[in-house]
């Protein structure tokens, strides 16, 4: 017990020192590449947070459990939208500005929708490969519209500190960048482990270890960067970070399932109708937040973080 209870305390002093190095060397680096740090979130935070996801679904599908493996995609989506902006906003007491939403919005919902379509009843080889082919579309789209984003570039350039502009090296920054990005999803992983053998020791019921701590804790390297950005003002990196995590999560983890580990669904339908229904309306219901205002604020992110709670309590029903 005082191990697992170690495991969580220096896992989430390690998680957020981390996030903070990852949220400073991100804007470093957009500053550097002259993109904002809506692409960099994009690229390279939200794919870097969704490793634990990549991790769990790739397993699962290797064991032959599509089911498992295409679920945690779909929870970590729904998660994204909904725990994360509306946990931000609240860890943070800041709301959040949804400025760069025009640009990557449409390719977020184009993966989550895409996914739900292509998994029906199973992945095969081609629909996986049709999915990494339209992830590396949706890269470039990202690197070119953050690039021509002049708005988002001044932001960027107003956000990062001084010493960011100083002579930056390259090499260093990257590490400092994959180092930060490493601790946070392995910090992730600790508090996670350490808090399920806790709540396993304390007699806590093992579904609601699973509904609450396993899809919460696979959430987190999300939550808490976005949260230190949320603390910075560094806005555009959040919407990145999380819409840019979701197109991964479904063009690229489902492309992986399909190419590696392709298979059919042992109940004959991976995602419900049921669960689809739940699903789509948890993205509507962030979507129509993001769209109504430039910004997300405490009573949107109450509603979302609501609408997560309900959405976990039903499909773990």
């Amino acid at each position: 017990m005082i191990l697992s209870l170690a495991f969580v305390l220096v896992g989430i002093a390690v998680l957020v020192y981390s996030a903070n190095a990852l949220v400073e060397s991100s804007s470093d680096l957009a500053l550097y590449w002259g993109v904002s740090l809506a692409v960099v979130g994009a690229i390279v935070v939200g794919f870097g947070t969704s490793l634990p996801e990549l991790a769990v679904s790739l397993a699962s599908a290797v064991r032959d459990d599509i089911d498992l493996a295409t679920g945690n995609v779909v929870g970590s989506m729904v998660a994204n939208l909904s725990l994360v902006l509306g946990g931000a906003v609240l860890i943070s007491q800041s709301p959040i500005s949804t400025s760069s939403r025009d640009l990557y919005l449409p390719l977020s919902l184009l993966s989550t929708i895409g996914f739900i379509y292509f998994i029906r009843g199973g992945i095969s080889r081609w629909e996986g490969a049709v999915m990494i082919l339209l992830l590396l579309l949706s890269l470039s789209l990202m690197y070119k519209w953050g690039a021509d984003d002049e708005a988002g570039l001044i932001a960027s350039a107003k956000q990062t500190d001084d010493t960011a502009t100083e002579k930056y090296n390259l090499s260093k920054g990257i590490l400092k960048l994959i180092a930060s990005l490493v601790g946070v999803v392995v910090a992730s992983y600790a508090v996670t482990e350490g808090a399920i053998d806790l709540a396993d020791r304390w007699g806590v019921k093992s579904g609601f270890i699973g509904i609450s701590l396993i899809a919460v804790g696979t959430s987190l390297p999300e939550l808490v960067a976005s949260t230190v950005a949320a603390k910075k003002g560094k806005h555009a990196l959040i919407i990145g970070t999380v819409l840019g995590s979701n197109v991964f999560n479904g063009f690229g983890i489902g492309g992986f399932i399909g190419l590696i580990a392709p298979g059919e669904s042992k109940d004959g339908s991976i995602v419900g109708a049921f669960s689809t229904t739940l699903t789509l309306s948890a993205i509507a219901l962030s979507t129509i937040f993001i769209l109504l205002g430039r910004k997300i604020v405490r009573f949107e992110a109450v509603l979302l973080l609501s609408a997560y709670i309900v959405w976990m309590i039903l499909v773990g029903a």
